[in-house]
């Protein structure tokens, strides 16, 4: 499992997060769902196929992550999948995924059984009496990358049905995925967690001026973030510098907004005012000095300027300021 995958899985897994995520997807907001209903449960079934008496072959499924939700005396299983890329096979790995979390409950019912012995007849032979029932599963893929998803949504999508009949088409099974695009959701403002911290930053990742705005408004919370929220954000956005500079602003409370001005004064420092790289895969150097000074506001347009492939000329031309000004703010190594 890499870095990525281990602060994820330890970010997502908080109970407040868990139950903060299906009220917003599931009840517009409305808490339906407190922390004291998640339970945490183990994210991995097995698989044993046997030849006779002999064990040939052992798979293992995983989830990212699995929780028991309770809705008064109902519970459910609560599955997330984390994606930083588009996975084109996704329905089958969510598929497999379910199947395998069924599976595990029908065997742990026919062992009870087997312990009781107390079925007959065809419940004998199916390990499943005709009052048992199995725990919904309910799986949700949440989607970091910056490209749009463009990948399958469901089984059907998977397959050519173009030649069958349609009368064939819609009795074959078909298995959908639920997506949450974390850069593009609709609903982030509806978050009481820190959630709406790491979705609203991701979503204004690629855009300097948004994200400064969005931090800004939400100085307060960004300026004691818990380390797990600190870490998903720097990860997420591939804002290696950020890491960097964690253990100098905070041992329990993590000040990102501290972290990104030290970030930006050292940059400043080495003549190397290119912003905070945001893009994943780009390389784009897109960012601006997050002070919260108001007297900074033409510091933050000549970079704005810049990061945005502005000659010093050209800057000084379209602000209405002198030329040595703008050299005098992007140093020695900027050209005109």
């Amino acid at each position: 499992m890499g870095k990525k995958d281990v602060v994820s899985k330890i970010y997502l897994g908080a109970a407040d997060r868990i139950a903060d995520l299906l009220n917003n997807e599931l009840f517009e907001g409305v808490s339906a769902v407190a922390a004291s209903d998640i339970i945490e449960l183990d994210s991995e079934a097995a698989s044993i196929l046997k030849d006779e008496d002999n064990i040939v072959n052992v798979r293992v499924v995983a989830k990212d992550l699995v929780r028991k939700v309770r809705f008064g005396i109902q519970v459910m299983l609560f599955a997330i999948e984390e994606q930083s890329d588009i996975n084109y096979a996704m329905p089958l790995k969510v598929l497999n995924g379910d199947a395998a979390l069924y599976d595990k409950q029908w065997k742990g019912i026919r062992r009870e059984h087997k312990r009781k012995k107390d079925l007959s007849g065809a419940e004998y032979l199916s390990g499943f009496g005709r009052e048992d029932r199995l725990v919904p599963v309910l799986s949700v893929v949440l989607y970091f990358g910056e490209q749009e998803w463009d990948g399958p949504l469901c089984l059907k999508e998977m397959m050519d049905l173009s030649a069958f009949p349609e009368e064939v088409r819609e009795k074959i099974a078909d298995y959908p995925v639920h997506l949450i695009d974390v850069r593009r959701y609709p609903h982030a403002e509806r978050f009481r967690t820190d959630l709406k911290l790491v979705f609203g930053f991701l979503q204004r990742a690629s855009e300097p001026e948004e994200l400064a705005e969005f931090i800004e408004e939400n100085t307060k919370e960004f300026s004691s973030l818990t380390e797990d929220a600190y870490d998903m954000i720097a990860s997420m956005s591939k804002t290696w510098e950020l890491k960097e500079l964690k253990k100098d602003i905070g041992q329990e409370d993590y000040n990102m907004c501290k972290a990104i001005d030290m970030m930006m004064q050292e940059r400043e420092e080495r003549g190397e005012a290119r912003g905070i790289k945001l893009g994943e895969e780009r390389g784009e150097a897109r960012g601006i000095r997050l002070g919260e000074a108001r007297g900074i506001e033409t510091d933050r347009n000549i970079f704005r300027l810049y990061i945005q492939g502005y000659k010093q000329s050209e800057i000084a031309e379209t602000l209405k300021i002198s030329l040595e000004r703008v050299k005098d703010f992007l140093g020695e190594e900027a050209t005109i």
